[in-house]
C-alpha cells in the first residue's frame, strides 16, 4: 500500500507544481519564480518565451510520467517500479533545460532579440 500512495504523491505532486507554475506570474525578470537562465532573462520577451515553453514541456511530461508510472506500478510492480518512476522523473525534470535552451536559441539572437 505506502508504494502506491508513493506513485501517487510523486506523480501528482509534479503535476501540481507545473501547475502552480502556470497560474503563477512571471513576467517580472526579477522575481524567483519560473524558468530563469542568462538567455530567459535577457528582457520580458525572451521570459516569456522561456517560461510559456517550459510549462509545455513539463506538462506535457507530468501527463506523460501519470501515465508511465500507472504502467510500470501494473507490469513491475514493487519498490523497483517506485525507484525507476523517480529516476525517470529526474530525467525528464531536468531535460526541460537544454530543451528550452534549444528552443530560446533557435527563436532568439545572443542579445534576446527574435529571429
Amino acid at each position: 500500500m505506502e508504494i502506491i500512495l508513493g506513485h501517487i504523491v510523486l506523480g501528482f505532486s509534479f503535476f501540481l507544481l507545473t501547475l502552480y507554475f502556470k497560474i503563477s506570474n512571471v513576467d517580472n525578470i526579477k522575481h524567483l519564480i519560473g524558468y530563469r537562465t542568462p538567455l530567459s532573462m535577457k528582457n520580458k520577451d525572451t521570459l516569456k518565451e522561456a517560461n510559456e515553453y517550459s510549462l509545455k514541456l513539463q506538462y506535457q511530461f507530468s501527463l506523460s510520467f501519470l501515465l508511465v508510472e500507472l504502467i510500470s506500478y501494473l507490469i513491475i510492480g514493487g519498490m523497483v517500479s517506485f525507484y525507476l518512476c523517480s529516476g525517470i522523473l529526474t530525467i525528464i525534470s531536468i531535460a526541460v533545460i537544454p530543451l528550452t535552451e534549444l528552443h530560446l536559441k533557435k527563436t532568439f539572437n545572443k542579445d534576446g532579440e527574435r529571429l
